[in-house]
């Protein structure tokens, strides 16, 4: 898979720009400050609905606007694939091959990326979190039911943890409850 095209509109410092790219190697030459990092930054956040850099979406959107939009094309195994992405200051849309894609979770996997910035040290160095971060990002490009079982997994953990405080401080305990969670955990 390789893309082949990349639009860009009130996205970061770029106020309308389109890219093709050749099928084969791309170099990207500029001075600083000109808009190389945000233009792969707009890349990942293509294929992955989020920003490696930021988790505030507002800071992709160009200043004194209410949106930004970034579209791209790239060719698959099997056929041609177009990407959407709006991001507006109410939430994402997302489209993939012209339908609108009810959940970013059906969004992501369609364009497969893997990228390694200078932060990406601390996959190395880091602790054990980052690297389960980035091996389940990188798991649920290919299975976009990972990443609902996981999600749903973090919200049982976060309530069953919050179940086990909340044991601490009564002096009467109903372990009924600890133990759905924990059987829908395992």
């Amino acid at each position: 898979m390789f893309l082949t095209h990349l639009s860009l509109k009130n996205y970061r410092n770029y106020e309308s720009e389109t890219i093709e790219f050749a099928n084969n190697v791309n170099i990207i030459l500029g001075e600083n400050a000109q808009g190389k990092t945000n233009m792969m930054e707009a890349i990942y956040v293509l294929a992955m609905a989020k920003s490696h850099r930021t988790t505030n979406d507002k800071d992709l959107i160009r200043w004194n606007e209410d949106y930004a939009k970034i579209e791209g094309k790239a060719i698959k195994k099997n056929g041609a694939l177009s990407l959407e992405l709006i991001i507006s200051k109410k939430g994402k849309k997302a489209k993939c091959n012209h339908i609108e894609q009810q959940r970013l979770s059906q969004y992501v996997g369609h364009l497969n990326i893997v990228m390694f910035a200078p932060e990406d040290l601390n996959l190395v160095k880091g602790s054990p979190q980052v690297r389960r971060r980035f091996v389940d990002m990188e798991i649920g490009q290919v299975s976009p039911v990972y990443i609902h079982d996981l999600s749903q997994y973090q919200k049982l953990l976060q309530q069953r943890n919050h179940y086990l405080k909340m044991l601490q401080t009564r002096e009467q305990q109903d372990e009924t409850v600890l133990d759905i969670l924990t059987e829908q955990l395992i």
